[in-house]
């Protein structure tokens, strides 16, 4: 029989997990606006690499990075 996490211990997993989210939004956000002022080629691997962060997780921005290209 599989043990139920406590409330707490869910709480404080969610809690980590949105500071994860929030802090790779904001580095995919920064790297976007860098380099459009840059004029740098704008693509889901060029943004990862520029905000340090996986090429899974910027494809997960895929929208707003294809947003930026324009």
């Amino acid at each position: 029989m599989a043990k139920v996490p406590s409330d707490k211990k869910r709480n404080a997993t969610a809690k980590a997990t949105d500071g994860r989210v929030k802090s790779a939004k904001l580095k995919i956000f920064n790297a976007l606006n860098m380099m459009r002022l840059e004029g740098k080629k704008i693509n889901i691997n060029s943004v990862a690499r520029e905000a340090g962060v996986s090429y899974n997780t910027a494809k997960k921005y895929r929208a707003v990075i294809e947003a930026g290209q324009k």
